[in-house]
């Protein structure tokens, strides 16, 4: 392969994954919203969380971004 040639393989890639990228980022986007929309609906992290997509701790957090308020007898603080 000559230079040109790797160049031009190179830019591919690039042009590839920036795509893909963009795309995950806008389906993220999408999950995150359908979160919001679900747990608005009454559902919990625990219940939204699976092993292939996030920890229920991750969504929670994600969710108290995006405005959702704790659910009211959830967690309780520790005391110390």
């Amino acid at each position: 392969m000559n230079p040109d040639e790797a160049d031009a393989r190179v830019e591919l890639a690039e042009t590839r994954y920036l795509k893909a990228k963009k795309e995950a980022d806008a389906l993220l986007e999408d999950l995150f919203t359908a979160y919001v929309d679900a747990a608005n609906a009454g559902r919990t992290a625990d219940q939204l969380a699976k092993p292939e997509t996030f920890t229920a701790g991750y969504i929670r957090r994600k969710l108290r971004e995006r405005g959702v308020e704790p659910r009211k007898g959830g967690p309780k603080p520790r005391s110390t």
